[in-house]
């Protein structure tokens, strides 16, 4: 992560290896944790990600938390379509904010769910 113009924002990349045997096209990308946020980012055009190859998005996230913290619980959301389904790609992060005050992540936990799953699960549109 690299530091912006702006005191609490920092450029992330992120690189995505599709590993599956049919494309990935990734339509938004977003960091939803109050402590570690960015709104959604539409990809416009979508990004492409050949089977077995990588794409990177980058996203300009909001941090200002102090030399030592930890965030908990922190997520990478990509909106994407793969093998004619759309999908969430649920990213869970941990993020540590190194002495000279720099976020840095590990991944934690990536999860996946169908996109309206829970409409479908209730019969209910959630809002």
């Amino acid at each position: 992560m690299s530091k912006t113009s702006r005191p609490d924002r920092w450029r992330t990349a992120w690189d995505i290896k599709n590993l599956g045997e049919t494309r990935l096209q990734i339509f938004t990308a977003r960091l939803p944790h109050g402590k570690f946020r960015s709104e959604e980012k539409p990809l416009e055009p979508a990004l492409d990600v050949a089977a077995n190859k990588s794409g990177r998005i980058e996203i300009e996230a909001r941090c200002g938390e102090a030399p030592g913290a930890e965030i908990e619980n922190a997520f990478l959301i990509l909106r994407v379509a793969f093998d004619d389904n759309d999908w969430l790609i649920l990213v869970r992060l941990r993020i540590r904010i190194d002495a000279q005050g720099r976020p840095a992540s590990a991944t934690e936990l990536i999860t996946v769910q169908r996109v309206g799953f829970s409409e479908r699960q209730t019969g209910e549109k959630r809002s």
